[in-house]
């Protein structure tokens, strides 16, 4: 079974602002919600640019994944963090089972979760301001 990867998002870079010496660029991500299901490790790479020419410095998350229209799943369930070493999200769900005296009652996505798991008609996406230059 395929993992995610960095092609398997579509950037398109919404609103860019110059402040100072650093590019803050708003991009929208959508997901192609295909058969690729979420990494075994190292969370959802992502696309290496996000508009910008040099460098990423870091990721604000925005928005997280979520449905874009016919949403049946619960896509509020999740949270997206990002990794900067990683240049990647992880994924994290609430635990399948009772509290069991873990600090967040939280785990990472497993890897049989795929995109189609948000319940959506159309590819999820992610809105995020990634700065840089």
């Amino acid at each position: 079974m395929a993992a995610l990867t960095a092609t398997s998002w579509t950037e398109t870079v919404e609103e860019r602002i110059i402040e100072g010496r650093k590019k803050r660029n708003r991009v929208k991500l959508a997901l192609d919600d295909g058969t690729a299901f979420y990494p075994s490790s190292g969370g959802i790479p992502l696309p290496t640019t996000l508009g910008m020419v040099r460098n990423v410095d870091y990721v604000i998350i925005v928005q997280g994944l979520h449905a874009v229209s016919g949403a049946t799943g619960a896509a509020d369930n999740y949270i997206w963090n990002y990794v900067v070493t990683e240049h990647a999200i992880h994924g994290y769900g609430m635990a399948p089972t009772a509290y069991t005296g873990d600090a967040t009652g939280f785990t990472e996505l497993p890897t049989t979760w795929k995109p189609d798991d948000l319940g959506n008609a159309g590819d999820p996406v992610m809105y995020v301001e990634a700065v840089g230059w």
